[in-house]
């Protein structure tokens, strides 16, 4: 007799999304979390012109939330991504960005992508492709690369950005740092520069998803602890991303081979922001642990073709929507194999 249970199973794998939805109300509540602790962090840090292009944007999604609620009667709750992804893009604008804009960019595009994307055909993350529009938009008001040519084929790029005032250095810094390479990496004859803790604490961009790195490796570990699989994506994408640039980096410009930065790589461009709370918006990521895989390694390649050795103001944008487009491509394949499995078991049944 055919077992239905085992058919159920075999018809979930062939939608590798089917098990997604029901988690999205528990990471909705942790990304809120997280996502207040950094707002907080912004009002302390007193960029309130931050604080209010992220209200905007937030009005925006909300807004786009309760017009599709009206024309669908769909129960709120179910509109709750929407908000998140709305405020995450004002954590992408800089702080000058125009409060109206901000407001337009994120009503149209989330309720436009609310028609016509439906939860269970997720593959776009919309926050992503906002903010693009908004550079589009008003790219006069976002920061240029602070890396150059002559920074890149240098030693350790990050140090002299921080010797130059590009990034802050707090008064704790110092005695953090001695006590690290006193005490910690001394074993190991490693030495901490001057400066590197501070800009993991906070580089005080006028993006404020380009600032607490140290908050943003917290909320990564807190998202991903109950969920090993989460895991695979980000490391790998993030250990690609900073071979590349150690290795390749500097070449690019007829520096030295294996000499890149990778501490600013991946502490600027909003790369760990973008890890913890966009990369794996879900329907966008695959399923299958070897598409995984390949999807991370492909983030990674693509993270250094787009935002190079650091400092971009919209490179991870780009890097997300390029990988929703791979992500396509590696559903296909998956849904190909799982519905080539199913009929193999259900003809064996």
């Amino acid at each position: 007799m055919f077992d239905l249970s085992k058919k159920n199973k075999l018809a979930s794998e062939l939608n590798p999304f089917f098990y997604l939805c029901n988690s999205m109300t528990t990471m909705t509540y942790k990304y809120s979390i997280l996502l207040i602790i950094q707002v907080i962090a912004l009002i302390l840090t007193k960029s309130y012109g931050s604080v209010l292009v992220i209200s905007f944007t937030f009005a925006g999604g909300l807004l786009a939330s309760v017009i599709y609620y009206i024309l669908t009667k769909e129960a709120f709750y179910k509109n709750t991504e929407v908000i998140i992804q709305s405020i995450l893009i004002g954590f992408f604008l800089p702080s000058t960005y125009p409060l109206f804009t901000a407001f337009l960019c994120s009503l149209i595009l989330l309720l436009l992508y609310k028609i016509f994307v439906r939860h269970s055909n997720n593959w776009l993350t919309p926050s992503a492709l906002a903010i693009v529009i908004a550079w589009f938009v008003g790219k006069h008001y976002f920061p240029e690369f602070l890396i150059t040519q002559d920074l890149i084929i240098s030693k350790n790029p990050s140090v002299s950005l921080i010797t130059q005032g590009a990034f802050p250095v707090y008064g704790f810094d110092s005695s953090i740092t001695n006590f690290l390479n006193t005490y910690i990496l001394y074993p190991f004859r490693v030495t901490v520069p001057e400066g590197l803790i501070s800009l993991l604490w906070d580089t005080n961009s006028s993006i404020p998803a380009f600032r607490f790195n140290l908050l943003n490796i917290i909320a990564t570990i807190v998202i991903f602890c109950d969920n090993n699989m989460m895991e695979i994506i980000p490391a790998l994408f993030m250990f690609v991303y900073a071979v590349l640039v150690r290795l390749f980096g500097p070449v690019v410009y007829g520096g030295i081979f294996n000499t890149g930065d990778v501490i600013l790589a991946l502490l600027s461009s909003g790369t760990l922001f973008a890890v913890a709370f966009m990369f794996q918006y879900p329907g966008t990521v695959p399923i299958t642990k070897n598409a995984k895989l390949l999807f991370g390694i492909l983030a990674g390649i693509i993270a250094f073709l787009v935002n190079g050795a650091g400092t971009s103001p919209i490179g991870t944008a780009y890097i997300i929507l390029i990988c929703n487009i791979f992500n396509l491509l590696l559903r296909s394949i998956e849904d190909a194999r799982v519905e080539k499995k199913l009929k193999i078991n259900i003809f064996s049944l």
